[in-house]
This record gives structure tokens, sequence and C-alpha cells, in this order.
């Protein structure tokens, strides 16, 4: 089977810039290739946040849902459905807790703490919809209640194709 990979793009409409990331799972690992108007960045951090955003590449392709290293912690009802909460290990001593839907293993919400345990941020996702066939995330909201900040994100488009990226 091919390996899975995807490319996100995200286009600044004050400044028309291009940002592109191409990734690629690898035995389980990403690997990342990051392009700015079409020019590689030999410094690209997938942890790094997108343009003041509340958000980084790695959040927005949603890589922590590769991890090998993520452990369910408990099943709960919340919100009227059964949810289970996982734990996934994040750089610099953090920890992202992602709370996923028995019934349909959709990702609803994950909430990054720091090496303390204090909310850093919440990715909420308020909608999905099919793209091509498949369920993608369509509204996500970032909240960071340290900033008193919010971002909300809008997937537009989604393609899904064969070996061309």
């Amino acid at each position: 089977a091919t390996e899975p990979r995807a490319v996100y793009r995200i286009r600044d409409s004050q400044t028309d810039c291009f940002q592109t990331l191409e990734i690629q799972w690898r035995d389980g690992d990403p690997v990342f290739q990051y392009l700015e108007n079409g020019s590689s960045a030999s410094n690209f951090n997938p942890h790094a946040e997108i343009q003041d955003l509340g958000i980084t590449w790695a959040d927005l392709s949603f890589s922590f849902l590769w991890s090998t290293e993520a452990k369910t912690e408990e099943l709960k009802s919340r919100f009227g459905k059964e949810k289970y909460k996982l734990s996934v290990p994040r750089p610099g001593g953090r920890t992202l807790i992602l709370w996923v839907e028995k019934e349909t293993g959709r990702m609803t919400r994950a909430e990054e703490m720091d090496e303390n345990g204090v909310l850093q941020k919440v990715i909420d996702v308020k909608s999905v919809q099919k793209f091509d066939g498949l369920w993608m995330a369509k509204d996500i909201d970032i909240i960071r209640p340290k900033q008193g900040r919010r971002t909300s994100l809008r997937i537009d488009r989604v393609e899904v194709g064969g070996d061309e990226l």
C-alpha cells in the first residue's frame, strides 16, 4: 500500500503569502516538506505557531492522531455522547488531551496542557463536512485562554487525489 500523505495550503489574504506543507507518514512518523511562496524553508518547525493563529502545522495536519505514544485514559459521557479521553505526549513536556466519540471515532476536541497541567490551547471541531467522499473537519476554533484569543479556521476545499500532490 502507498504511504499516507497530504498537502496543506494556507494563503494569507492580507499579504497574499502562500504556505504549503507536504506531509507523508513513513513507518508511523511524519516527514514534512515546507514551502513558502514556492521556496523551501530550512528552519521549518512543525510545532511552531502559524502566523500568530494559535495553531501549528502539526495541529492543522492532525499529526498527533498518528502518535504511537497515545494512551486511552477513560471512557466518559460528555455532551450526551460516550467519548474516549486520550492523552498524547507533545514536545516540551506538554500533553494533548483528545476527546473522541466512541460511536463514530471522530475527534471533537483537543486540549493542550503545559508541563504543569495548565490549559494552553483548545482545538474545537465545530463542524464536519464530506469532501470527495471523506469526512473532514470543516470549521475549527482555536482558543488560547491565557491570551484571551480565539481563531476560527474554515476549510473551504479538500481535494482527494491519486499520486500527484
